[in-house]
This record gives structure tokens, sequence and C-alpha cells, in this order.
């Protein structure tokens, strides 16, 4: 057989790809031992005591200032300005037949939505109680 009827097998790699290759693989792994703290002696001994039930901070009771808060960063929106039907913030002409029904009507609406008013204002986080205290600050302003 001659060269020219010699065919290659395989995919030829040059030696330096071989060798970056083996280089990062080496230092992947040196970097995931020494986070792991198996080099550099500073792996965390088992501990034997058992674990601390979790700290659980407690749910702090609505601020008397979030009625405001809540107003200035949702329902100014579109109560400012009328948008939609939406009665304006201190209108008594617009907020008189709302406030027949009655705060817990009112807060009822403004938890579930009404018209085009999403629930909550479209702000599900919003706790139910910061919701009430923004909508007893608006009827505040409109009495």
């Amino acid at each position: 057989m001659t060269e020219q009827n010699q065919q290659r097998v395989g995919f030829p790699v040059p030696a330096y790809l071989v060798v970056a290759i083996v280089v990062a693989v080496i230092v992947l792994v040196y970097a995931g031992l020494r986070v792991s703290g198996v080099i550099g002696g500073k792996a965390a001994a088992p501990s034997t005591a058992p674990s601390a039930a979790p700290v659980v901070a407690p749910t702090p009771a609505p601020a008397a200032g979030n009625g405001k808060k809540i107003y200035d960063a949702l329902c100014v929106t579109c109560h400012a300005v009328g948008i939609v039907g939406a009665p304006k913030f201190g209108d008594k002409a617009a907020w008189a037949p709302r406030l027949a029904t009655g705060l817990d009507a009112l807060v009822a609406s403004a938890l579930k939505g009404k018209g085009v008013m999403p629930p909550k204002g479209g702000n599900p986080s919003i706790p139910d109680a910061d919701i009430r205290a923004a909508v007893e600050y608006m009827t505040a302003a409109a009495k």
C-alpha cells in the first residue's frame, strides 16, 4: 500500500488543546477542593450538637402610616386623576355613594377588584391590612 491510499482515522487534536483542557480540569478541581475546605484545612467539623430551630421574625402589625404609603405607591396612579371612573382622592361627591356602602364593602372591592381595578390594585403581595389602611386613608380624605 502506498501513502496515497492510506486514510487518517479519527480527528487529530493539537497537543496545545489537550494540554489546555488538562490544565483547566486541574484548576477547576483544585478550586472546588479549596472552596469546600478540603484543601487549606478550613473544612468545617461535623457538628454533634442539635441545630437550633430557625428564628422567624414576627410579622409586624400594619403601621398607621401604611395607608398613605400604599396610596402613594399604588392607588395614586388611578385615584389622583380619576382614571376609568376611579373616584378622585378627596372628591366628596364621587366618594359619597361608595361611602354609603360602608367601609367593609369598599375594602372588599379593593381586595377582590372592581371593574377595571384589579384585586389589590394589581399588587397581590400587599397584605390585606395594608389595603384596608389605604382605603381608610382615601375615605377619610373624602369625608
